[in-house]
């Protein structure tokens, strides 16, 4: 309830002063992650915010105090008026270890996780989308090219990637 309160109050503010209030550009967000010491790139659907210090542990959906932080800077973002017309997709993954049914599930419940980090932010859950990739995309080796194993290259696999969406973009899966 206090979170609706609070969204509400957001949103009227925004309401009472109409559109003098500009919308960040995805240049702006760019910046504003940046100067925060988050890696981003833009992409055809928005600003992307990748989350090194969100790595989860082998086979965990917890949050680090570590990741709770970088969360709270993130969230401090994405409830400034000027963000409020962008939706926020939270995609999980996780490395190449277990079958697929199993880490498509795991993704989710880190999504999930960072989803409800950035709600307890005051980030309101009606502009986020949860996804679970499962380990359909990683971003490094998962084994070494003589086949050994690569706990390196896992470890970046298990993480969750953010990215604020410009309103006009179309939020259909990668």
């Amino acid at each position: 309830m206090i979170k609706k309160i609070t969204y509400m109050m957001v949103l009227l503010a925004a309401l009472i002063g109409g559109c003098a209030t500009p919308q960040y550009s995805n240049k702006q967000l760019l910046d504003l992650f940046d100067e925060k010491g988050f890696r981003t790139i833009e992409t055809e659907q928005g600003v992307v915010v990748f989350l090194p210090e969100v790595y989860f542990e082998f086979d965990s959906s917890d949050l680090t105090r570590q990741a709770k932080e970088k969360l709270s800077e993130i969230g401090t973002i994405l409830v400034d008026p000027r963000a409020l017309d962008r939706n926020i997709l939270v995609e999980g993954h996780t490395d190449s270890i277990g079958d697929d049914t199993y880490n498509e599930a795991l993704s989710l419940n880190r999504a999930g996780a960072v989803a409800n980090a950035l709600e307890a932010q005051g980030v309101h859950d009606d502009r986020i989308t949860r996804r679970g990739y499962g380990k359909k995309y990683p971003i490094a080796p998962n084994t070494k090219p003589d086949g050994r194993d690569n706990p390196e290259g896992r470890a970046q696999n298990r993480r969750v990637e953010i990215i604020v969406v410009e309103s006009n973009v179309n939020n259909s899966p990668k």
